[in-house]
């Protein structure tokens, strides 16, 4: 492994320069790593190879041919290093089609000159074709395949391209040679379609599903705001209740301003008990505050953002409100351990669930009863809440329904059936679970089990 890392770590510096190219198009931006590699390939061995046969006097012709030879190789690789630098800027179709023009060109400069014969093997007609039909499309490609026979026909033309014993017949492979290109660029034209139709059906399958996934995201937050707007609704009763026990109170204290119009007032004992009539409207003020921004926070339509904090706290912190869904008729009981249970959730949409229970619960229990929150430290990894009453309970298969979107066995206009649902993916969300329990007539039991954080 020491040996390869000083090899390793370039190759992927050149790999992440290659894919690093300013192409929107995803199709494009795949083929450019190929793409450039073969161009950079062309513009280095083309200039090597002709030097090679040059110092080594392999290279026989003088004259008009050895500057076409000499000028095509120069061009080839002039073209190859020209479209790299186009696609390094984002435009990988313009270069690749300046490249194809130029070695088209440099083809029918290279038949003319040295005949069809010397050209008759070259493997760059299938260069273009195959470059042509996957990087620009099917225009391009029968533009290249219309050009190959003319390409060749210049070839056979050409004094170099009649040999003494075929004088006359030069064109007589040039049917077979363009029928023979034709079923290459159809094979070529029909499977670059089917990619690119296959490509597209897949983009258009995942824009789709990121649209699914968007509209689910704005379902849920809908269906969220919603149970949380019903909760409210649940609470409204005891909260106007509590609000009639805060103005009765400043109206209770306010009733002390009568010491200022009596004869006998006495300063000093009269002004202290005016301020401690202050102090008390202050906090029945302070105290009806509190309970409606905690209703607003509720209600508002926020994004979740977890957050780690003592589930026994905030049980504890939730009785004022879990007593107030509840009439006198209805014991609230709160089994919680003397020690921090740490959870990592929205604490706001814990609330909401507890709510929610409670609700159930109070339409459960219309004669009264016992409603029952127990908070455990499992010791394994796990905080269990077990919510339990003492009502009516549920059949197996209103039990089986229980965490249903929509499903409700309320009379209409008085439940939307998103309680139960919105628990369970909330509790999900967390990476818990939430399971029921119930027997008709022996009450219902919820298990909330959420994962214990450090």
């Amino acid at each position: 492994m020491s040996h390869a890392s000083p090899l390793v770590a370039p190759g992927r510096r050149l790999a992440a320069w290659l894919r690093r190219v300013p192409i929107s198009d995803p199709v494009d931006r795949r083929n450019a790593p190929a793409l450039q590699v073969l161009l950079l390939f062309l513009g280095i061995e083309i200039p090597l190879n002709k030097g090679y046969h040059l110092l080594s006097g392999h290279v026989s012709m003088t004259g008009p041919r050895l500057f076409v030879d000499l000028g095509t190789d120069v061009a080839i690789a002039g073209a190859a290093f020209f479209a790299v630098w186009m696609i390094r800027r984002g435009r990988l179709r313009q270069g690749i089609a300046a490249f194809l023009t130029i070695l088209m060109s440099c083809a029918v400069a290279a038949n003319i000159a040295f005949g069809y014969q010397l050209q008759a093997f070259d493997p760059y007609p299938m260069v273009m074709l195959t470059t042509a039909a996957l990087v620009i499309g099917r225009r391009a490609l029968w533009i290249v395949y219309a050009c190959i026979p003319v390409v060749f026909a210049l070839g056979m033309a050409s004094p170099w391209g009649l040999g003494p014993a075929r004088s006359g017949s030069a064109f007589q492979n040039l049917p077979s040679l363009a029928f023979s290109y034709l079923m290459i660029a159809i094979v070529l034209d029909r499977t670059v379609a089917a990619l690119r139709e296959t490509l597209w059906k897949a983009q258009r399958s995942a824009q789709q599903l990121r649209e699914q996934m968007i509209e689910r995201e704005r379902m849920r937050e809908r269906m969220l705001h919603m149970q949380k707007i019903e909760s409210v609704g649940h609470l409204a009763s005891g909260v106007s209740h509590d609000f009639n026990n805060v103005l009765g109170a400043i109206v209770g204290y306010t009733a002390e301003r009568h010491r200022l119009d009596e004869l006998d007032f006495d300063p000093e004992p009269d002004a202290r008990r005016m301020g401690d009539a202050l102090e008390g409207i202050e906090l029945a003020a302070q105290r009806g505050i509190a309970l409606s921004r905690k209703l607003l926070s509720f209600s508002r339509r926020e994004l979740a953002v977890p957050a780690r904090f003592d589930a026994a706290q905030a049980l504890a912190d939730l009785v004022p409100m879990l007593r107030q869904l509840f009439d006198g008729r209805v014991d609230v009981v709160l089994d919680l351990p003397d020690t921090p249970v740490p959870v990592f959730l929205d604490r706001s949409q814990l609330d909401l669930v507890m709510l929610n229970f409670a609700a159930n619960a109070r339409d459960a229990m219309p004669g009264g009863g016992r409603f029952g929150v127990t908070l455990r430290d499992t010791g394994d990894g796990w905080a269990r809440i077990v919510v339990t009453d003492t009502g009516q309970g549920m059949p197996p298969e209103v039990m089986r329904q229980a965490f249903e979107p929509f499903f409700t066995t309320k009379p209409a206009g008085e439940g939307t059936g998103l309680g139960l649902a919105v628990a369970r993916e909330m509790t999900q969300e967390a990476g818990g679970t939430l399971t029921v329990d119930s027997t008709p007539g022996h009450g219902t039991r919820f298990t909330l089990q959420l994962p214990r954080v450090i």
